[in-house]
């Protein structure tokens, strides 16, 4: 069965990334990102897909890399990380795809 990998990049700490309010309101989200699974909801049945949310996990990039396809959304807050994570993929030749809202 064909395998994908959805990621959705860590925060860095800022404005955007609420790591100080959160605590404040007993909460670990804000507004979790909904796109990952409504893309999954959508794949056709006959391919196996893992959502990995950085904020939640780390990455393991050499199981990541093993996916048939990773595809790495993000926000312009998560730009560099976005960046990075693309580079890592690079080196273990993975086959990635990005896009975002």
């Amino acid at each position: 069965m064909p395998t994908i990998a959805l990621v959705n990049p860590r925060f860095d700490v800022s404005y955007w990334g609420l790591e100080h309010a959160l605590p404040i309101v007993r909460k670990s989200a804000a507004m979790p990102v909904a796109g990952l699974p409504l893309l999954a909801a959508l794949t056709p049945p006959r391919y196996d897909v893992t959502i990995v949310d950085e904020n939640v996990e780390p990455l393991d990039f050499d199981s990541l890399a093993r996916a048939d396809i990773v595809g790495v959304t993000g926000m312009n807050v998560q730009r560099v990380r976005m960046r990075q994570i693309l580079h890592e993929l690079k080196q273990r030749r993975a086959f990635t795809v990005v896009g975002g809202p």
